[in-house]
């Protein structure tokens, strides 16, 4: 009888962000695919109750709390690999992965440089990681640099669901309620490294050149507070509004005149290449894992150029063919590079390789009962 591969997949983030909704799309394809997944997640975070609503098998991840018990409680149910989506997990999934025996793979989302302390060479260890999986080249690059042994960090890249993605209808009343002007949006966790005060600077200095200029925040994180005491000393209340955690942000982002992306440590950005296969147009800070998702196919600020990137929202508002010709060879170069099919199945593939040393050269694939 065929048994099923058995993958614990552990997220310790409370907050939702992109990399939640790669997760919980990357277990459903999953099992779609005949793998047996559990799911593990913040027990006060959006991605447990998500998960449940879309039929996934998940629990609260105990992390206040010794693993002994769960990992008694996974181990009867035969766990073959656990997978870990955060870095702030890796500590406590090595752990689990231990009691349980089995190989513990990591996805990096994140563009950001190791710690060269003995801690952090602990916890990346390639004893504790039997294999990193990368969501962009700039990530791989980084993580190699940090010493990670470069042939165990393999590339499946943030992907998208085309198809639901061509269905996205935008929301003229949206619109309509910030005014009938134009619009410009940010979606994602309101958070330091999201440089959102970047944004509320450019909002600023447009305030008297586009008076009839609002933008529109779905998003919400621990910076929710700090920012709007800076829109308050701005004195842009009228132009700027945070709308919170949206579930129909997709339908803003499709309804905006152009996506405003600030954030400066990007692995890829999935925000970016949503608002790509949308046919929006993008303005982003000139990270690395941005540029390699935009492909030229955008516009490219310096992190703090506040009048380059006023000049970079006026372009892109007065010049709306000019705006649309570049939208258009975004969307043509997202569903080329970004189908979800790609993520899988690289995904599956470390999987399969994983599994495979951990059985001393067992050929991979489904075993026989």
């Amino acid at each position: 009888m065929s048994v099923e591969r058995h993958i614990v997949h552990l997220n310790t983030n409370a907050d939702w962000g992109g990399g939640e909704d790669q997760v919980l799309n990357l277990v459903v394809a999953l099992r779609g695919q005949g793998w047996a997944c559990t799911l593990l997640a913040h027990p006060r975070g959006r991605l447990l109750p998500e998960a449940l609503a879309r039929g996934v098998r998940a629990e609260p991840v105990p992390l206040c709390f010794p693993v002994g018990r769960l990992a008694r409680r996974l181990y009867a149910q035969r766990v073959d690999l656990l997978h870990v989506h955060d870095s702030r997990g890796v500590g406590w999934g090595g752990r689990l992965a231990s009691r349980l025996g089995v190989p513990m793979v990591l996805t990096r989302r994140v563009a950001s440089p190791l710690r060269r302390n003995s801690f952090s060479r602990r916890k990346y260890s390639p004893r504790r990681l039997a294999a990193v999986i990368a969501i962009s080249e700039t990530v791989r690059d980084v993580f190699a640099a940090g010493g990670y042994p470069a042939e165990r960090i393999h590339l499946a890249p943030s992907g998208l669901d085309l198809e639901a993605l061509g269905r996205v209808a935008p929301d003229p009343a949206f619109r309509a309620a910030l005014g009938g002007g134009p619009v410009l949006g940010g979606i994602g966790k309101l958070s330091v490294k999201k440089n959102w005060a970047f944004m509320l600077r450019v909002a600023a200095r447009l305030a008297g050149e586009a008076p009839g200029l609002r933008w529109a925040l779905a998003g919400d994180g621990p910076e929710r507070r700090e920012l709007e005491r800076m829109r308050r000393e701005l004195e842009i209340e009228d132009r700027v509004q945070f709308l919170g955690f949206r579930r129909d942000a997709l339908r803003l982002l499709k309804s905006v005149d152009a996506l405003f992306f600030p954030s400066v440590r990007e692995g890829a950005s999935v925000t970016v290449r949503q608002a790509m296969a949308l046919g929006v147009p993008v303005i982003a800070v000139d990270a690395p894992g941005t540029a390699e998702s935009l492909g030229g196919h955008g516009w490219m600020v310096r992190d703090g150029d506040v009048e380059g990137a006023a000049r970079a929202v006026l372009d892109v508002l007065r010049h709306p063919e000019a705006a649309q010709a570049a939208a258009r060879a975004a969307k043509a170069s997202a569903e080329q590079r970004f189908g979800f099919a790609l993520t899988v199945d690289g995904t599956i593939r470390v999987y399969e390789a994983v599994l495979q040393q951990a059985r001393g050269g067992e050929a991979p694939g489904r075993g026989e009962a």
